[in-house]
Protein backbone atom coordinates (compact mmCIF):
# COMPACT_ATOMS: atom_id res chain seq x y z
CA UNK A 1 0.00 0.00 0.00
CA UNK A 2 0.85 3.47 -0.95
CA UNK A 3 -0.12 6.99 0.53
CA UNK A 4 -1.07 9.39 -1.91
CA UNK A 5 -2.36 13.26 -1.37
CA UNK A 6 -4.68 14.77 -4.17
CA UNK A 7 -7.12 17.35 -5.02
CA UNK A 8 -10.72 16.67 -6.32
CA UNK A 9 -12.20 20.21 -7.70
CA UNK A 10 -16.14 20.21 -5.80
CA UNK A 11 -18.93 21.78 -6.79
CA UNK A 12 -22.25 21.20 -6.48
CA UNK A 13 -24.70 23.86 -8.73
CA UNK A 14 -27.97 23.53 -6.18
CA UNK A 15 -25.70 25.19 -3.21
CA UNK A 16 -22.24 26.37 -4.41
CA UNK A 17 -21.64 29.37 -6.08
CA UNK A 18 -17.99 28.73 -7.48
CA UNK A 19 -15.62 25.47 -7.46
CA UNK A 20 -13.46 24.78 -4.92
CA UNK A 21 -10.55 22.27 -3.82
CA UNK A 22 -10.90 19.79 -1.69
CA UNK A 23 -7.48 17.96 -0.81
CA UNK A 24 -7.44 14.09 0.62
CA UNK A 25 -4.99 11.31 1.80
CA UNK A 26 -5.74 7.79 0.91
CA UNK A 27 -3.85 4.50 0.83
CA UNK A 28 -4.10 2.34 -2.42
CA UNK A 29 -1.93 -0.65 -3.98
CA UNK A 30 0.91 0.24 -5.86
CA UNK A 31 -0.26 0.82 -9.44
CA UNK A 32 -3.54 1.94 -8.35
CA UNK A 33 -5.33 3.84 -10.97
CA UNK A 34 -7.06 7.33 -10.44
CA UNK A 35 -10.44 5.38 -10.19
CA UNK A 36 -9.37 3.69 -7.66
CA UNK A 37 -8.32 6.87 -6.17
CA UNK A 38 -11.93 8.09 -6.12
CA UNK A 39 -13.47 4.78 -5.09
CA UNK A 40 -10.77 5.14 -1.95
CA UNK A 41 -12.42 8.48 -0.73
CA UNK A 42 -16.19 7.49 -1.60
CA UNK A 43 -15.75 4.80 0.42
CA UNK A 44 -13.38 5.76 3.91
CA UNK A 45 -13.58 8.91 3.51
CA UNK A 46 -16.38 11.18 1.75
CA UNK A 47 -19.69 9.02 0.68
CA UNK A 48 -20.68 12.59 -0.58
CA UNK A 49 -18.11 12.91 -3.84
CA UNK A 50 -19.87 12.42 -7.10
CA UNK A 51 -18.39 10.54 -9.82
CA UNK A 52 -19.07 8.59 -12.78
CA UNK A 53 -17.97 5.30 -13.74
CA UNK A 54 -19.06 1.89 -15.59
CA UNK A 55 -16.58 -0.52 -16.65
CA UNK A 56 -13.49 0.02 -15.28
CA UNK A 57 -11.71 -0.99 -18.30
CA UNK A 58 -11.40 2.26 -20.65
CA UNK A 59 -14.63 0.78 -22.71
CA UNK A 60 -17.50 3.05 -21.53
CA UNK A 61 -16.28 6.04 -21.34
CA UNK A 62 -17.87 7.26 -18.69
CA UNK A 63 -15.35 7.61 -15.86
CA UNK A 64 -13.38 10.52 -17.92
CA UNK A 65 -12.11 13.16 -15.84
CA UNK A 66 -9.37 16.40 -15.83
CA UNK A 67 -6.26 15.13 -14.28
CA UNK A 68 -3.80 18.08 -13.78
CA UNK A 69 -5.98 19.87 -16.67
CA UNK A 70 -5.45 17.02 -19.10
CA UNK A 71 -8.85 14.75 -19.86
CA UNK A 72 -8.06 11.21 -19.31
CA UNK A 73 -10.28 7.93 -18.59
CA UNK A 74 -9.83 7.86 -14.49
CA UNK A 75 -9.70 3.90 -14.74
CA UNK A 76 -6.94 3.69 -17.23
CA UNK A 77 -4.96 6.94 -16.10
CA UNK A 78 -2.21 5.93 -13.24
CA UNK A 79 -2.89 7.76 -9.54
CA UNK A 80 0.35 10.06 -8.73
CA UNK A 81 0.48 11.73 -5.57
CA UNK A 82 -0.17 15.46 -6.02
CA UNK A 83 -2.73 15.57 -8.75
CA UNK A 84 -5.94 17.22 -8.81
CA UNK A 85 -8.67 15.80 -10.34
CA UNK A 86 -11.43 17.77 -11.78
CA UNK A 87 -14.42 17.46 -14.39
CA UNK A 88 -14.19 18.47 -17.92
CA UNK A 89 -14.98 21.40 -19.28
CA UNK A 90 -18.79 20.55 -19.63
CA UNK A 91 -21.13 21.93 -17.67
CA UNK A 92 -21.25 20.27 -13.93
CA UNK A 93 -24.25 18.21 -12.60
CA UNK A 94 -22.05 17.70 -9.35
CA UNK A 95 -18.15 17.51 -8.20
CA UNK A 96 -16.64 15.29 -11.56
CA UNK A 97 -20.19 14.54 -12.95
CA UNK A 98 -20.70 16.74 -16.34
CA UNK A 99 -23.89 16.64 -18.46
CA UNK A 100 -23.30 14.53 -21.34
CA UNK A 101 -26.68 13.53 -22.94
CA UNK A 102 -26.45 17.05 -24.89
CA UNK A 103 -23.73 16.53 -26.92
CA UNK A 104 -24.65 12.54 -27.14
CA UNK A 105 -28.02 13.90 -28.75
CA UNK A 106 -25.99 15.84 -31.44
CA UNK A 107 -24.29 12.79 -32.49
CA UNK A 108 -25.80 11.62 -35.52
CA UNK A 109 -27.89 8.56 -36.09
CA UNK A 110 -27.95 5.91 -39.50
CA UNK A 111 -30.67 6.58 -41.23
CA UNK A 112 -31.54 3.33 -43.32
CA UNK A 113 -33.21 2.90 -46.22
CA UNK A 114 -36.56 3.03 -46.72
CA UNK A 115 -38.72 -0.30 -46.73
CA UNK A 116 -38.22 -2.06 -49.78
CA UNK A 117 -35.53 -0.56 -51.03
CA UNK A 118 -31.74 -2.42 -51.51
CA UNK A 119 -29.31 -2.11 -49.15
CA UNK A 120 -25.72 -3.01 -50.15
CA UNK A 121 -23.11 -3.67 -47.31
CA UNK A 122 -19.91 -2.19 -47.07
CA UNK A 123 -17.30 -4.25 -49.02
CA UNK A 124 -13.63 -4.34 -47.35
CA UNK A 125 -12.41 -0.91 -48.60
CA UNK A 126 -15.05 0.47 -47.17
CA UNK A 127 -15.01 -1.26 -44.27
CA UNK A 128 -10.98 -0.47 -43.52
CA UNK A 129 -12.08 3.13 -44.29
CA UNK A 130 -14.95 2.87 -41.38
CA UNK A 131 -12.37 1.12 -38.96
CA UNK A 132 -10.15 4.33 -37.38
CA UNK A 133 -13.26 5.52 -36.77
CA UNK A 134 -15.63 3.44 -35.13
CA UNK A 135 -13.72 3.08 -31.51
CA UNK A 136 -15.60 6.14 -30.19
CA UNK A 137 -16.63 5.55 -26.74
CA UNK A 138 -18.07 9.31 -26.63
CA UNK A 139 -16.21 9.91 -23.49
CA UNK A 140 -16.25 13.52 -24.64
CA UNK A 141 -12.66 14.10 -23.07
CA UNK A 142 -11.87 15.63 -27.29
CA UNK A 143 -15.09 17.80 -27.14
CA UNK A 144 -13.92 19.17 -23.38
CA UNK A 145 -10.56 20.57 -25.47
CA UNK A 146 -11.87 21.97 -28.42
CA UNK A 147 -11.05 25.58 -28.95
CA UNK A 148 -13.38 26.34 -31.67
CA UNK A 149 -16.44 24.88 -30.16
CA UNK A 150 -15.81 27.85 -26.80
CA UNK A 151 -16.28 30.57 -30.02
CA UNK A 152 -18.46 29.24 -32.68
CA UNK A 153 -21.42 27.25 -33.37
CA UNK A 154 -18.99 24.03 -34.31
CA UNK A 155 -20.66 20.67 -33.14
CA UNK A 156 -17.53 19.52 -32.33
CA UNK A 157 -14.64 16.36 -32.97
CA UNK A 158 -17.53 13.86 -31.74
CA UNK A 159 -19.91 14.97 -34.30
CA UNK A 160 -17.85 15.21 -36.70
CA UNK A 161 -16.10 12.02 -36.86
CA UNK A 162 -19.24 10.14 -37.15
CA UNK A 163 -20.52 12.28 -39.80
CA UNK A 164 -17.69 10.92 -41.79
CA UNK A 165 -18.37 7.45 -40.43
CA UNK A 166 -21.94 7.86 -41.65
CA UNK A 167 -20.53 8.97 -45.23
CA UNK A 168 -18.42 5.93 -45.44
CA UNK A 169 -21.07 3.49 -44.75
CA UNK A 170 -23.41 2.55 -47.96
CA UNK A 171 -26.24 1.40 -45.59
CA UNK A 172 -26.43 5.44 -44.44
CA UNK A 173 -29.30 7.67 -46.89
CA UNK A 174 -28.42 10.66 -44.59
CA UNK A 175 -26.62 13.60 -46.54
CA UNK A 176 -23.89 13.65 -44.21
CA UNK A 177 -21.86 16.37 -46.00
CA UNK A 178 -24.36 19.04 -46.18
CA UNK A 179 -25.27 18.61 -42.31
CA UNK A 180 -21.56 18.83 -41.41
CA UNK A 181 -21.54 22.22 -43.33
CA UNK A 182 -23.97 23.32 -41.47
CA UNK A 183 -22.71 22.13 -38.35
CA UNK A 184 -19.42 24.48 -38.18
CA UNK A 185 -17.26 22.19 -40.51
CA UNK A 186 -14.91 24.37 -41.55
CA UNK A 187 -14.40 25.87 -38.26
CA UNK A 188 -12.00 23.51 -37.21
CA UNK A 189 -8.74 25.02 -36.40
CA UNK A 190 -7.13 21.52 -37.12
CA UNK A 191 -5.26 22.03 -33.89
CA UNK A 192 -5.22 18.43 -33.20
CA UNK A 193 -5.97 18.55 -29.42
CA UNK A 194 -9.23 16.41 -29.47
CA UNK A 195 -6.44 13.42 -31.41
CA UNK A 196 -3.97 14.30 -28.52
CA UNK A 197 -6.51 13.39 -25.72
CA UNK A 198 -8.53 11.00 -27.38
CA UNK A 199 -8.45 7.54 -25.47
CA UNK A 200 -9.10 5.33 -28.65
CA UNK A 201 -6.07 7.17 -30.61
CA UNK A 202 -8.91 8.21 -33.02
CA UNK A 203 -7.25 10.74 -35.39
CA UNK A 204 -10.31 13.13 -35.66
CA UNK A 205 -8.92 15.90 -37.87
CA UNK A 206 -6.73 14.08 -40.33
CA UNK A 207 -9.09 10.71 -40.61
CA UNK A 208 -12.66 12.40 -40.51
CA UNK A 209 -12.68 16.33 -40.69
CA UNK A 210 -9.97 16.79 -43.66
CA UNK A 211 -11.87 13.53 -45.39
CA UNK A 212 -15.41 15.67 -44.83
CA UNK A 213 -14.12 18.95 -46.35
CA UNK A 214 -12.53 17.06 -49.46
CA UNK A 215 -16.10 15.63 -49.78
CA UNK A 216 -17.61 19.15 -49.14
CA UNK A 217 -14.96 21.03 -51.82
CA UNK A 218 -16.19 18.27 -54.42
CA UNK A 219 -19.88 18.48 -54.04
CA UNK A 220 -20.35 22.62 -54.27
CA UNK A 221 -19.76 23.36 -50.56
CA UNK A 222 -16.14 25.29 -50.67
CA UNK A 223 -16.51 28.76 -48.78
CA UNK A 224 -16.08 31.57 -51.31
CA UNK A 225 -12.43 32.33 -49.76
CA UNK A 226 -11.34 28.62 -50.16
CA UNK A 227 -12.30 28.88 -54.03
CA UNK A 228 -10.12 32.44 -54.18
CA UNK A 229 -7.19 30.90 -52.19
CA UNK A 230 -7.37 27.63 -54.85
CA UNK A 231 -7.40 29.99 -57.94
CA UNK A 232 -4.54 31.97 -57.06
CA UNK A 233 -2.55 29.01 -56.38
CA UNK A 234 -3.69 27.61 -59.70
CA UNK A 235 -2.52 30.70 -61.02
CA UNK A 236 0.87 31.98 -59.07
CA UNK A 237 1.86 28.57 -56.95
CA UNK A 238 1.48 31.17 -54.50
CA UNK A 239 -1.48 30.86 -51.50
CA UNK A 240 -1.68 34.59 -50.38
CA UNK A 241 -1.42 37.75 -52.51
CA UNK A 242 1.85 40.11 -53.40
CA UNK A 243 1.66 43.09 -51.79
CA UNK A 244 5.56 43.84 -51.24
CA UNK A 245 8.78 42.89 -52.17
CA UNK A 246 9.06 39.09 -50.85
CA UNK A 247 11.83 38.31 -47.21
CA UNK A 248 13.90 36.35 -49.79
CA UNK A 249 13.94 39.26 -52.57
CA UNK A 250 14.99 41.77 -49.07
CA UNK A 251 17.59 39.93 -47.69
CA UNK A 252 18.71 37.42 -50.52
CA UNK A 253 19.38 33.87 -50.78
CA UNK A 254 22.31 33.51 -48.80
CA UNK A 255 22.68 35.30 -45.18
CA UNK A 256 26.09 35.59 -43.91
CA UNK A 257 27.32 35.02 -40.46
CA UNK A 258 28.24 37.67 -37.91
CA UNK A 259 30.94 35.59 -36.25
CA UNK A 260 33.08 32.28 -37.22
CA UNK A 261 31.17 29.53 -39.60
CA UNK A 262 29.85 26.76 -37.27
CA UNK A 263 27.31 25.17 -39.55
CA UNK A 264 25.18 25.61 -42.87
CA UNK A 265 21.80 25.76 -42.27
CA UNK A 266 19.02 25.43 -44.84
CA UNK A 267 15.64 27.94 -44.46
CA UNK A 268 12.32 26.95 -45.97
CA UNK A 269 10.16 30.23 -46.31
CA UNK A 270 7.24 28.48 -47.86
CA UNK A 271 4.39 30.35 -49.32
CA UNK A 272 3.29 32.14 -46.15
CA UNK A 273 6.11 33.23 -44.61
CA UNK A 274 7.94 34.58 -47.75
CA UNK A 275 5.03 37.33 -48.55
CA UNK A 276 3.72 38.00 -44.87
CA UNK A 277 4.98 40.83 -42.41
CA UNK A 278 8.11 41.32 -44.23
CA UNK A 279 8.68 44.75 -41.95
CA UNK A 280 9.00 42.80 -39.26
Amino acid sequence: MKELHVTIQRFDPKKDKAPRPESYTVSVHEGARVLHILHAIHDTIDPTLAYRYCCGSGQCGSCAVRVNGEPVLACMEEAKDGITIAPLNLPVRQDLIVDLLPKIQQIASLKPAAAGREIRLPAKAEIDEIKPLRDCIECMACVSVCPAMDVTKFLGPTAMRQEMRLALDPRDTGCRVPDAVRDGLFTCTSCQACWKVCPKNIQIPGKAIEKLRALANKEGFALPRHLQVAALIKETGRSVVRTAPSFMEQVGTIIEPYGPVKATVGFFVGCMYNLRQQQS
